[in-house]
């Protein structure tokens, strides 16, 4: 059973999207448009930005978790020598291990678009019928075979 705290970050990871919109309203120099523009964010942006939200802390690290892990704002980290406050202004410096965070989450981004350029390139071998049979099976099952499957694989998942 996962703790309030996850269910919070997990919600904000999913509601990344249209929290972003609210974020980039509220201060656009931080949460910028253009991917060119993005600098990298104070340490300290993420309690600012949840009590001005008033959003909880771990909900707001959620949503915040997938603007930092983006490419553009991992090239930032790497461009930008100083963080920037929620209204643009400088704030620190980016430390050695940010660099080296960021510079990891970016050759992950590569490995993946190379796996899915080498997958893509790749033929498919054409099936024969015999593996093709099985599948046909599947598609004459009845509705309530159908909501079985689907439950047992659910519980599955849970467990």
């Amino acid at each position: 059973m996962s703790s309030i705290y996850q269910t919070d970050r997990n919600r904000g990871r999913k509601e990344y999207r249209q929290q972003l919109l609210a974020l980039r309203e509220k201060w656009p120099r931080a949460f910028p448009d253009d991917e060119q523009d993005v600098r990298p964010l104070a340490v300290n942006a993420s309690r600012e930005i949840a009590a001005a939200m008033e959003w909880s802390l771990p909900y707001t690290l959620g949503v915040l978790d997938k603007w930092k892990m983006a490419p553009a704002y991992c090239q930032a980290v790497l461009r930008y020598d100083e963080r920037i406050a929620l209204d643009g202004t400088c704030a620190e410096p980016i430390d050695q291990q940010a660099k080296e965070l960021a510079t990891k989450r970016l050759a992950q981004f590569a490995a993946r678009k190379a796996a899915k350029k080498e997958k893509t390139t790749e033929t498919a071998p054409v099936a024969s019928k015999q593996d093709r049979a099985p599948a046909r099976k599947r598609a004459h099952q009845t509705p309530e075979q159908l909501r079985d499957r689907v439950r047992a694989s659910l519980l599955r998942r849970r467990a």
